[in-house]
């Protein structure tokens, strides 16, 4: 294992939801303003298609009757342009994403942890070629917003043993959540291990590019092997403990004998193990995974998933019962710090 990186942990206690590190820092960035400047940007070739379209139409309509072109515009191009704003008001507004972290803990049921800002082109082109990941960020820039995100999250994290981190969807960012929660954890001295529990996408294992003849699925079936089955992230010193591909896709770690044995293996070999779990509402797996960990992170895309997905996920991560679930939103508009508490 390499040596950490950054100082060690906050002196303060922590618990699972402490955001004591967050509430020192102002909250500097406008999610409201953000909002709007995306949806600009989301609607505007809609809106100029709208409006082009209804405001040609009408001036076709009056050419036939007679009306020159520049006379009928002056009629048609105030309603092209109001029905354009119209339609693309309401489609914006029914998309019902999350936007506004502040009243998540009430709204979705579940407290929130952290947030990690959207990593810009830009910002990883300062990056060498083949480190322009969101780990090789964590790894490379540990002064970065991006990496301070989730070294602020480990005072949250430094009691747990086991962590699920699990999405409502495909897409939202969880697999690149645990992973830079877990380097951080290594640069934070801990001894960590991630393992790929999505056994039919494999995101994490291919992602690394790993390409493992025996993974997670054959460590559950004979629990003896999975040290063998490890593999190190050589710039971090991360382990990691893939997904192989699957040679029958009915097959299903929960069916496995030994899921449990391996689990309690990790457990007294780590410091902390981080499980990616499926997409929650994709897979029947994903919350039951999860449930067998201490506690469960939630992982959200700002301005992509859908508050009532949200919502379900929370319902679903809860109604066992087994440990707490907390919320991490990932791809924050660059300066957005949680306001204090």
């Amino acid at each position: 294992m390499n040596t950490p990186t950054t100082s060690d942990f906050p002196l303060h206690p922590a618990t699972f939801g402490d955001r004591a590190a967050q509430a020192k820092r102002p909250h500097t960035t406008s999610l409201a303003l953000e909002r709007v400047r995306r949806a600009l940007r989301r609607q505007i070739w809609l809106f100029v298609l709208i409006a082009v379209l209804i405001t040609a139409a009408g001036i076709a309509f009056e050419f036939q009757a007679g009306i020159r072109p520049a006379a009928a515009a002056w009629l048609w191009a105030p309603i092209g342009l109001a029905a354009a704003l119209i339609v693309t008001l309401l489609r914006e507004l029914s998309r019902d994403s999350l936007t506004f972290i502040s009243a998540l803990n009430k709204r979705s049921g579940g407290q929130v942890l952290g947030v990690a800002p959207e990593l810009t082109r830009s910002a990883l082109r300062m990056l060498a070629p083949d480190q322009r990941t969101p780990w090789g960020c964590v790894t490379f820039q540990p002064a970065s917003p991006y990496a301070t995100a989730f070294r602020d999250l480990q005072a949250a994290l430094r009691r747990e043993k086991l962590i699920a981190f699990i999405a409502p969807l495909p897409g939202e960012g969880a697999t690149t959540v645990a992973m830079s929660a877990a380097i951080s954890a290594v640069q934070l001295g801990r001894r960590t291990i991630i393992v790929d529990c999505d056994t039919h996408r494999r995101a994490l294992t291919k992602e690394l590019g790993v390409d493992a003849e025996q993974g997670l699925m054959e460590c559950c079936e004979n629990p003896d092997i999975w040290p063998t089955c490890v593999r190190e992230e050589p710039e971090s010193g991360l382990h990691i403990l893939p997904a192989a591909r699957m040679r029958n896709t009915w097959r299903s770690v929960l069916g496995a004998p030994g899921l449990g044995q391996l689990l309690d293996a990790l457990r007294n070999e780590y410091d902390l193990v981080i499980l990616d779990c499926p997409p929650a509402l994709r897979s029947g797996e994903g919350p039951i995974l999860a449930g067998l960990a201490d506690n469960s992170v939630a992982v959200a895309a700002w301005d992509q998933t859908p508050l009532g997905a949200l919502r379900q996920t929370m319902r679903v991560l809860q109604r066992g019962g087994h440990g707490k679930t907390a919320l991490f939103v990932n791809r924050t508009p660059h300066g957005y710090q949680l306001p204090p508490v």
